[in-house]
């Protein structure tokens, strides 16, 4: 039977849970804050939103990162990351006053973070930032290990992931990934990298070689090299390769920027996720990538002028699909960026896609960034 606690006794139990717990001025003390609070408004002139049969609507996206990053010792951190999006959608020929609020609290991250002497190691729920998948807000994060040793120029790194999410070209869920690089870098030459990848009954191996060559800086040029072959798991399939070059030139706040890409035959599948730094093209927002179309090239070109607090900028990306599906688009973008304060940023563009057999659309976007 149980007996009746007195309101002294459960006082004392009290007590005692609590006798262990740290002050919350001690518990903060020394812990760093940063990420980014964004919002965007964009207007889509003949998109079809989800759920309708009207072309045309209007998105609402709101997106926030916190990252607290609590130091151990000096060479030992820990980092939690908790990001939070939301978009709202509204179509006057359909939706009426009806919008579709989409909140999702995907991104949670937490893990140890190790440096000393050359060696850095990340562990636990990490972000996973390579040449193939995309880096920041909802991009690939995934738990694991990833670990780099660097002296003298020369880094060689190594990762292992056991479930990688956040890759929106290649699902790959629960199966195993694998990486390994080799990376030199000299400031009188640039950088040049080499990325070895595997994923557990997917990917046999993708390689991946790039380059960004700065001998060339002081006349403000540079240039940079991408190449990629990949071997899918699949009985029978054929080895996919993709190519980019580039030449940037830089003077007096006047930036242009060419550039040229292709795929072979066979696919040009290399990158797990469009927004991965291999498979971005120039600056226009609708159609950026070639990565997994098949015998297609692309040449893109912008240009950009700074003066003081704001950039103005416009490109192009023109893309020749030679395969059956023969989808040629040709994308053109013109935007402006404004430096408010160091940290709040204000960037609107107006990028106008002409699709060959897809859908032609102009877009809008305003954006406001704070970053801290």
């Amino acid at each position: 039977m149980l007996k009746k606690l007195s309101l002294a006794t459960l006082v004392a139990m009290g007590s005692m849970s609590f006798a262990g717990a740290t002050d919350l001025s001690q518990a903060i003390q020394g812990v760093q804050l940063k990420g980014q609070l964004r919002i965007r408004f964009y207007n889509e002139s003949d998109k079809v939103a989800a759920g309708t049969t009207k072309k045309g609507y209007n998105r609402w996206r709101t997106t926030a990162d916190f990252i607290f990053i609590t130091p151990v010792d000096e060479n030992l951190k820990v980092v939690n990351q908790l990001s939070t999006e939301a978009s709202v959608y509204s179509n006057s020929n359909e939706l009426g006053n009806k919008s579709d609020v989409t909140p999702k609290a995907g991104e949670i991250k937490m893990y140890l973070d190790y440096s000393n002497s050359g060696l850095h190691a990340i562990v636990g729920k990490i972000p996973v930032s390579t040449p193939v998948t995309g880096k920041g807000h909802g991009e690939a994060r995934g738990a694991g290990a990833i670990a780099t040793y660097t002296t003298n120029g020369f880094t060689v790194a190594g990762a292992y992931v056991d479930a990688l999410v956040g890759t929106d070209t290649v699902k790959v869920g629960g199966l195993d990934t694998y990486a390994a690089a080799a990376i030199y870098s000299n400031e009188a030459f640039g950088t040049a990298q080499v990325w070895y990848f595997n994923i557990e009954n997917l990917i046999d191996s993708d390689v991946v070689v790039s380059a960004d060559i700065t001998a060339l800086k002081d006349a403000g040029i540079k240039l940079h090299a991408d190449y990629a072959s990949n071997n899918l798991a699949a009985k029978g399939a054929k080895t996919q390769s993709y190519c980019n070059v580039n030449a940037s030139y830089s003077a007096n706040g006047l930036s242009a920027q060419l550039g040229y890409a292709a795929t072979n035959k066979d696919g040009g599948l290399v990158a797990l996720d469009a927004d991965a730094p291999i498979a971005v093209l120039g600056v226009t927002q609708q159609e950026y990538v070639i990565n997994g179309m098949a015998d297609t090239s692309a040449v893109y070109a912008n240009a950009s002028f700074k003066a003081d607090k704001t950039t103005v900028y416009a490109g192009v990306l023109a893309i020749n699909d030679d395969s059956a599906a023969n989808n040629d688009d040709t994308d053109t973008i013109v935007g402006v960026k404004y430096a408010y304060t160091k940290k709040l940023g204000i960037h609107v563009y107006y990028d106008m896609l002409d699709s060959k057999n897809g859908v032609d659309n102009n877009e809008f976007r305003f954006e406001a960034r704070y970053k801290f």
